[in-house]
């Protein structure tokens, strides 16, 4: 089935459905920071530092797809970065302004919790991938951004959302909204990829190196997250014991009753299945 990529089908079902209907959502949840954060500083730093690294990615994501409208060699490619793009500054600024909200409540800078997470291995990939995009590279710039940097990260946002709920509904709202749209991302990114590459085997089988390299730079980088942030989450939960006593890390698993190292293994293979999973559509793997 062919995917429509029109821009009125997008802002049909996306800009005015989607995003209407969990506005509505988090304006019932209401915006203010729970009291039972703020309690804690350990819990709110690991609240500010998750919250820069969304940040991070959901910056570098608007960067790229803005750099592709510029290069796209087709109408659907057009309407796609152009699409994404919204997206990718719709979710920047909702994800924002939470840390801005959050590091004013502890007096801290937002931009400091930014320049913390973004470890040297990522910097040098977002600025290869902002290369290759302000090179005019569309297929090879999307493959960075959609099929690897997000491919690889939205498998994350079921563990991150089940996390955040029990300490900040608002934020674990934020996260399934993301989550909806990335999913959208790599979905129609990869099929777009895929008829892009479909008449070029030697140019697919070129994007296919390009983007076995990017996974393994990026392995790298998502395994010092992971670890980071569930030894992290770890800690926390088994501090505030009360708060997390229901809270799963997946469904049917409480976080309390799964070892640290069972948690790291766990997320590592849903990445792999669900990244092995897009490539294969995108005719990559």
């Amino acid at each position: 089935m062919a995917i429509d990529y029109s821009i009125t089908r997008w802002t049909g079902a996306v800009a005015a459905t989607q995003w209407t209907r969990e506005a509505g959502v988090l304006a019932a949840v209401g915006e203010a920071l729970p009291a039972r954060l703020l309690d804690s500083r350990p819990l709110a730093e690991v609240h500010r530092l998750d919250l820069a690294l969304f940040v991070v990615f959901e910056d570098a994501s608007l960067r790229v797809s803005g750099a592709l409208t510029r290069r796209a060699p087709t109408l659907d490619a057009l309407n796609f970065a152009a699409q994404q793009t919204l997206d990718e500054a719709h979710h920047h600024e909702m994800f924002r302004r939470r840390l801005d909200l959050t590091s004013a409540a502890l007096g801290l800078s937002a931009d400091d919790a930014v320049e913390a997470i973004l470890i040297p291995p990522l910097r040098r990939f977002l600025e290869r991938a902002y290369e290759v995009a302000d090179a005019g590279s569309f297929v090879e710039a999307m493959v960075l951004i959609n099929l690897v940097l997000e491919g690889m990260a939205y498998p994350l946002y079921a563990y991150e959302e089940r996390y955040w709920q029990p300490v900040d509904p608002y934020l674990a709202r934020l996260i399934r909204g993301a989550f909806t749209d990335e999913t959208r991302h790599v979905a129609f990114g990869a099929g777009l990829v895929q008829a892009l590459l479909a008449d070029d085997p030697a140019r697919r089988a070129k994007v296919a190196v390009l983007c076995h390299e990017a996974r393994l730079a990026l392995r790298e980088v998502f395994d010092f997250y992971v670890r980071k942030f569930v030894s992290l989450f770890d800690a926390v939960a088994r501090r505030h014991g009360d708060l997390f006593a229901g809270a799963e890390f997946a469904p049917g698993r409480r976080i309390a009753d799964t070892p640290y190292e069972a948690q790291i293994a766990a997320i590592h293979a849903s990445i792999d299945r669900e990244h092995g999973r897009l490539l294969a559509r995108a005719g990559l793997a």
